[in-house]
């Protein structure tokens, strides 16, 4: 297994919508009341995530980082090593495992800065948008791994905090991520306009 970052390819972002984006939200909907996707073909999602991924893929502050893995490797023999910041190249463009069919796409983490004005006191935060580890591959510590990897990240590039965004009622997630040392920072409200 490997934790190679997501090229700006049109390839690479189409195998990520279709063989973890989708999954992923799919899963998402089933955990977080108000998260469904809107009601459209597979094919029409996939393509307007590939289209939405690749700006977000070419920004400098944004980054995915996937897991790819055999496609013949069995799922409880997970390398200890995945996501070991030693074996990774972070500029490296090289698209391992995306969109290779000899290998599945097994997780992924997304992340973005968010910069701090010099008039505020705090630092810049590497901000965790989505991790996903498919089914298959769960309780074998992926998700552990894209945490090390973005929290990697963090501390390469020195931004002062790690922050990461859990749907309110994903009392799954919010679990883990207690596990590991995050505390609740802000709490977010909203209210659909047509009730204004």
């Amino acid at each position: 297994m490997e934790i190679r970052r997501l090229p700006a390819t049109e390839a690479a972002a189409e195998r990520y919508a279709r063989d973890l984006w989708l999954p992923y939200h799919r899963d998402l909907a089933g955990a977080a009341d108000a998260h469904a996707l809107a009601d459209r073909p597979d094919e029409e999602l996939i393509a307007a995530e590939t289209e939405f991924r690749l700006d977000l893929l070419r920004e400098d502050d944004y980054r995915t980082w996937v897991v790819s893995v055999p496609a013949d490797a069995d799922p409880d023999d997970a390398d200890p090593n995945v996501g070991d910041p030693e074996r990774l190249d972070p500029e490296d463009p090289a698209p391992v495992g995306v969109p290779d069919p000899d290998r599945d796409l097994a997780a992924f983490v997304s992340t973005s800065v968010d910069a701090c004005p010099e008039v505020f006191d705090r630092p810049d935060r590497l901000v965790v948008g989505d991790i996903y580890v498919d089914e298959s591959y769960r309780g074998g510590g992926l998700a552990d791994r894209l945490m090390e990897r973005a929290e990697g990240d963090a501390g390469e590039q020195d931004w002062g905090e790690l922050r990461l965004k859990v749907d309110v009622d994903n009392e799954r997630a919010t679990a883990v991520h207690e596990k590991r040392g995050f505390e609740p920072y802000r709490r977010q409200m909203t209210l659909p306009v047509s009730e204004v």
